[in-house]
């Protein structure tokens, strides 16, 4: 079971680093990379790793769609066997605080992120998992899995009921529908938890 990040001191020094860094450079992001920071984002992320882990999807080549700093998630693939991370944002910042959070990783070739509207514009790569942790921030994945039909790859979908951010434009009220929304019809996993914030996340994994 994964119920944890380890907080080696790799990571302490990444992190202490990136707080420095925000704070003297990037100082209009730092109200976000503490909401970046929280426990229900933790939650979130390392039920996507336990999940993984559990069914042996800890594959090789994974994409992360709107990672954002990627701070939480890539620490855990990387923990349970994932090799190679890709993250696909469209905020500069983002892609800037994310290099910071994984400096280690970006260092040896593991981490990378690119600025790119995956919705609008074609995967030039091929992945064996795409995992999109934010689906109430942009259009369904069916346009994704519509734009990249040779993508022959297990998705990883999180979403959530919760319509009082501006933001969440494509809240859905079930797993069934966050399934429905993406094609998902080989569905290995389908699941709901309560969030610390109260907030309820719904999450498929499947075809």
């Amino acid at each position: 079971m994964v119920s944890h990040i380890e907080y080696t001191p790799e990571v302490a020094n990444d992190w202490k680093q990136t707080a420095a860094d925000v704070k003297k450079d990037y100082p209009h992001q730092f109200r976000r990379t503490l909401d970046c920071s929280t426990s229900s984002q933790l939650q979130s992320k390392l039920w996507i790793a336990d999940v993984l882990l559990d069914l042996h999807l800890q594959h090789e080549k994974v994409a992360l769609i709107g990672g954002w700093f990627a701070n939480y998630i890539t620490e855990l693939l990387i923990s349970i066997g994932v090799s190679s991370i890709h993250n696909f944002e469209i905020d500069e910042d983002a892609k800037n605080i994310s290099y910071k959070y994984n400096k280690r990783y970006k260092d040896t070739g593991k981490y990378q992120c690119s600025i790119k509207d995956v919705m609008i514009q074609k995967m030039e790569e091929d992945f064996n998992l795409v995992i999109n942790s934010s689906c109430e921030h942009m259009y369904p994945m069916k346009k994704f899995r519509e734009l990249n039909p040779e993508l022959n790859c297990y998705y990883v979908l999180q979403s959530t009921d919760e319509e009082q951010y501006d933001d969440h434009i494509n809240c859905v009220k079930s797993e069934e529908e966050l399934a429905l929304q993406a094609n998902i019809v080989d569905v290995l996993y389908s699941g709901k938890i309560k969030l610390d914030n109260g907030m309820n996340r719904f999450m498929v994994i499947g075809k």
